[in-house]
């Protein structure tokens, strides 16, 4: 099976609830990722936080444990939880499904996340599982254990992922120009009319797919206009005085794509906030691109703990 009919399987399997079909996907040893919040050390890729890591904000742990988890899924979700799949392409070895969630957690909470998984797949099966999702409603519906814990980590150290279409290029510049503080720039590489979405925390702001959202407090969640969006990166450089640097560490380019395609860039975000806080997020950019230009952004990270910083009282 081919990377992407793989992960779209497992993604199957899931909205199944069938924690069983959900394991037979992966290869012995793989990894299911999650980020952490507060802790950020506990996120590291690479790293187990062992049994007394937090909850749902697991960080990296063994797929087959979390499987063994899901086996209990019916006493969490009495009428199932969906994972339903919008959107999937893949790079190579490597997958992204964009997916939404929908299921009532013990009857009564709603839970209704948005992800992207990013699934690295060998002729095993899948080697490691990356779910990137709004955290911050994940933590506000489940019952979770350590979430106030706090660690920093040193940033990451990964070489930058070489391009090997034009899109690929652009995506890159794009992230770039975040890291820069340069709304300019950022314009530039996009339409007049692209969009920019990104999840909302205990506000269930519409998904990535809902009509522009205009509305002046909705300019850092929800979709909006690329133009209003930049004005927020240019104020980066109040924010943190030091500067914010994001470090793309990986580039899914589509495969078969040109100028026009789908395009993911999984990136690191870190910087001293005014508050004195450590920013240090893990973001999965999905890019949508039409003659060379970006039409659409869709924005996963730790919402936890870009709340935590950003907007403490959200939380």
């Amino acid at each position: 099976m081919s990377a992407l009919s793989t992960a779209r399987a497992l993604i199957s399997a899931l909205d199944r609830n069938d924690a069983h079909a959900v394991a037979a996907c992966f290869a012995a040893g793989g990894v299911w990722w999650v980020d952490s919040g507060r802790d950020r050390s506990a996120g590291r890729f690479g790293h187990d936080p062992g049994v007394a890591r937090a909850w749902p904000l697991h960080g990296g742990m063994d797929a087959l444990a979390k499987c063994r988890l899901l086996e209990g899924l019916s006493r969490a979700f009495p009428a199932g939880v969906r994972q339903i799949e919008r959107r999937a392409f893949a790079g190579g070895d490597v997958a992204v499904v964009e997916a939404e969630g929908d299921g009532l957690y013990k009857g009564r909470r709603p839970y209704r996340n948005r992800y992207a998984f990013v699934v690295t797949v060998a002729r095993t099966g899948v080697t490691d599982l990356r779910e990137y999702m709004d955290t911050a409603h994940a933590a506000d519906v489940f019952d979770g254990a350590n979430l106030d814990r706090r660690a920093d980590a040193a940033p990451i150290s990964a070489p930058r992922p070489v391009p090997a279409t034009a899109a690929g290029h652009v995506a890159l510049a794009f992230i770039d120009s975040i890291s820069a503080a340069d709304p300019e720039r950022l314009r530039s590489l996009c339409t007049p009319d692209a969009t920019w979405w990104a999840d909302g925390g205990k506000v269930r702001t519409a998904g990535p797919e809902a009509e522009v959202d205009g509305s002046p407090d909705k300019l850092f969640v929800g979709r909006v206009s690329v133009a209003e969006r930049a004005s927020l990166v240019g104020g980066l450089a109040r924010k943190f005085p030091a500067g914010l640097t994001l470090t793309p560490h990986r580039l899914i380019e589509e495969d078969g794509i040109g100028d026009s395609g789908l395009v993911a860039v999984e990136t690191e975000g870190f910087g001293r906030h005014v508050s004195g806080r450590l920013y240090q997020n893990r973001y999965c950019w999905v890019l949508s691109l039409a003659g060379g230009r970006i039409v659409e952004v869709r924005e996963y990270c730790d919402t936890f703990h870009g709340f935590d910083v950003f907007y403490p009282e959200l939380l």
